[in-house]
């Protein structure tokens, strides 16, 4: 008589000494950081070289980075990519984030256009829904004139950093999901990463934004001041400082959405969803809600973009769950065997 059998869950860690008959990057994995020749004391020996290599470079490239007045993402990656080595995961690493980077690069690819095609750029909507939102004033011209006083003090440096989690947060969260080979919310926050990100692109190309900032400089709006821009000069980011508000360097004009509010959200969903412990959900939320007062005090954004980033994140995490109840839904592939 036969009997059918499933095939194995794909995160299972293989403790046998032969490859396992799965994709290829799984197979890659196996190699890397299961089979025999990488579980070796030699092995072990060269991961340690070679990780405290990439972990110091990162760290030294960081450094001298700081000093010429910028903090770059590409030494913070051979930082992030040192872990991976050091804890024999990069094969694990290389197959959760291989598709992921080729997300990226295909969103970057066509975010390339946005400034190409772009339409007329719309500031009064914003700021209409935002005095309504406000009782009549702009939330972050309140906010502004109530605690600014044209200084770069302790409130304005933690909300500096708050802003620049915006890509960090989520590279940290997937790769503690990697690393715990927690496969399916890596995909979940990943590709809800990826998902409202191409739904902003597209927003953005239809309908471009102006943030309080530049409707300031374009006579649209008084009593927002460049926070953001002065408090990267005011800590010595001199560097990063000229690029702020620079429609040369980037696109100014991508305020609705706020995905400076999606990103942690998605987050803050992913974690809960995935039951992390709970001072890891407490520090996701406490994320999201200094994003959020950072992006609207320092007039990055309107209120009306925050809600409109949480409606696109709501959006994108919704398209991802129905996404994955559809795969799991469909029967698992059998093999035949031969038993009495």
């Amino acid at each position: 008589m036969t009997a059918a059998a499933s095939y194995p869950d794909a995160d299972a860690a293989s403790t046998s000494d032969a490859p396992p008959r799965r994709s290829v990057l799984r197979r890659v994995e196996w190699i890397l950081d299961e089979s025999p020749v990488s579980r070796s004391g030699r092995a072990m020996r060269i991961r340690w070289v070679i990780g405290s290599l990439f972990l110091a470079y990162g760290v030294l490239l960081e450094l001298v980075n700081a000093v010429r007045g910028t903090i770059a993402f590409v030494p913070f990656v051979f930082v992030l990519l040192a872990l991976p080595i050091l804890f024999n995961r990069l094969g694990r690493l290389g197959r959760y984030f291989l598709p992921v980077c080729l997300g990226l690069f295909a969103y970057g690819t066509a975010g390339s256009y946005v400034d190409k095609y772009k339409l007329t750029v719309h500031y009064a909507f914003q700021i209409r829904a935002d005095r309504w939102l406000g009782g009549g004033t702009v939330p972050a011209v309140w906010l502004q004139q109530h605690l600014y006083d044209g200084h770069t003090r302790v409130l304005e440096a933690i909300c500096v950093g708050f802003y620049g989690g915006h890509f960090f947060i989520p590279l940290l969260l997937g790769l503690a999901l990697a690393l715990r080979n927690r496969s399916a919310d890596f995909r979940f926050l990943m590709f809800g990463i990826l998902t409202v990100s191409v739904l902003g692109a597209c927003t953005f190309l239809l309908m471009p934004t102006a943030p309080p900032w530049l409707a300031v400089r374009e006579g649209h709006l008084t009593g927002v001041h460049e926070i953001l821009k002065l408090g990267l000069r005011d800590l010595h980011l001199s560097a990063l400082a000229a690029v702020e508000g620079d429609p040369t360097k980037y696109d100014v004009t991508a305020a609705v959405p706020s995905l400076h509010t999606a990103y942690p959200l998605i987050c803050l969903v992913t974690a809960i969803r995935a039951r992390l412990p709970r001072p890891v959900v407490g520090a996701l939320a406490l994320n999201l809600l200094g994003v959020v007062f950072a992006i609207v005090y320092m007039g990055e954004h309107y209120v009306f973009d925050v809600f409109a980033g949480a409606a696109y994140a709501s959006v994108a995490l919704l398209v991802v769950h129905l996404a994955f109840r559809t795969q799991q839904r469909r029967p698992a592939p059998a093999v035949a065997l031969a038993g009495r």
